[in-house]
């Protein structure tokens, strides 16, 4: 038996060190190599996980019911326990280990490496006082093998864990820089909406007053007045932009809106269209003004709605074909009034209806205006502040429309 032993020992050993093979094929392997040489007609192998309680069992022959049967036995749990091998020269003269009524004889074996228990090996033959001290020795050394075995098995694994955890810092090092490039690319895109949107209106300035310095000597007070009107609206024109950047941030951090006061939406109305009127008039565009007389006060921050009405106007005139038409209307419901854009633009395609309010949005089709969409984000804040709801349509004859409500004053509620 000494040279069979050898040779397959060696065959174990060359099992549990395939690269290829799983841990699973190769811990069967050994165990129906150990249990072959041996002659014995049952054995089991279980492993243990890291908090001592049994990971695997493996069994020969490979039944499952067999398997679950000797997974059970009281020689794994006492060698579990004791960390020491046990001897049974006969089963059937010693009933702590006979729950089966099997005859004949046993030996379990702790799997263990430098201290640290990794499983338990359990053989059972049909004949008494089978295990003898070659026999012995061999399981030994089987044990021996397969605990180096496990252990480096845990290793392994303990290196691929690393592995596997440093791609996934290297995974999220790699989504946090494209995070970063995409706020960078946001703040670009601030930068060059503020450069785009402000450059018109001082350039307007810039022009006028140089304009308004080369005519006063020739008193020329028509002259004079047209260029003293385009400075002060695109002055007003940057004071707007300014404003809404600094109410977009505060907007954002739920800031309570505290210059609310009862104010007339026809005011409101005048003041927005005397704003947009040189960019219409440039544009050769149409403005129209559809309000019902009878339309409440609304408790607002008058400032703040004023820049609503002028952003979705500008921005109306920003998308209508020079000749087009832009209406701007006005309904009382029956808590809300309901203001309107309406332009006879290309509209809004449907899909960009409820992303075209985001902050930075750009609607991204052949000749549409530059700008990076903070103009509708803050309207949407704006609105929403006040209690109120906005969102874009499309009209039935073409063009967009915005439209946005204001709750009105509770003291009008009962006039309605």
């Amino acid at each position: 038996m000494k040279n069979n032993t050898h040779e397959r020992l060696y065959l174990i050993a060359r099992a549990l060190m395939q690269p290829d093979s799983s841990v699973e094929d190769a811990l069967q392997s050994t165990l129906t190599l150990c249990a072959s040489t041996l002659g014995v007609e049952r054995a089991a192998l279980v492993t243990l996980d890291e908090d001592a309680a049994i990971a695997q069992s493996y069994a020969f022959p490979a039944e499952s019911r067999l398997g679950e049967r000797l997974t059970a036995h009281n020689l794994i749990n006492s060698v579990l326990y004791t960390r020491r091998p046990v001897s049974v020269p006969d089963l059937s003269v010693d009933e702590r280990w006979n729950l089966d009524k099997w005859i004949g004889s046993a030996y379990c074996v702790p799997i263990i490496f430098k201290d640290d228990l990794w499983g338990v090996i359990l053989l059972i033959s049909a004949k008494p006082e089978h295990f003898s001290a070659p026999r012995v020795r061999f399981i030994g050394e089987v044990a021996a093998v397969t605990a180096d075995a496990l252990q480096n098995w845990h290793k392994l694994n303990k290196v691929k864990a690393t592995e596997a955890n440093t791609r996934r810092l290297y995974e999220k090092a790699q989504q946090d820089h494209v995070e970063h490039t995409r706020t960078e690319q946001m703040r670009r895109d601030l930068t060059a909406m503020v450069y785009h949107d402000l450059r018109g209106p001082l350039q307007n300035v810039n022009a006028s007053l140089s304009g308004i310095g080369r005519v006063l000597a020739s008193d020329d007070q028509p002259v004079v007045d047209e260029l003293l009107h385009i400075g002060t609206q695109s002055l007003r024109r940057l004071t707007r932009m300014v404003k809404s950047l600094l109410d977009i941030e505060r907007l954002e951090a739920d800031r309570a809106i505290v210059a609310r006061k009862s104010t007339k939406l026809h005011s409101l109305f005048s003041d927005a269209l005397e704003l947009v009127y040189p960019l219409a008039r440039e544009a050769d565009q149409l403005l129209l003004l559809d309000l019902d007389e009878s339309l409440p006060n609304v408790n607002v921050d008058a400032d703040m709605i004023l820049r609503v009405l002028t952003n979705l106007m500008e921005n109306a005139i920003k998308h209508t074909p020079s000749g087009g038409k832009i209406t701007v209307g006005a309904t009382l419901n029956v808590e809300t009034i309901r203001v309107s854009v309406t332009d006879t633009g290309p509209g809004v395609p449907l899909h960009f209806h409820e992303e075209i309010f985001d902050k930075y949005f750009r609607i991204k089709y052949v000749n549409a205006p530059n700008g990076v969409g903070l103009g509708l984000a803050f309207c949407r804040l704006a609105v929403q502040a006040h209690g109120g709801e906005i969102w874009v349509a499309n009209d039935a004859g073409g063009g967009a429309v915005f439209s946005f409500t204001l709750p009105i004053e509770k003291q009008n509620v009962a006039l309605v």
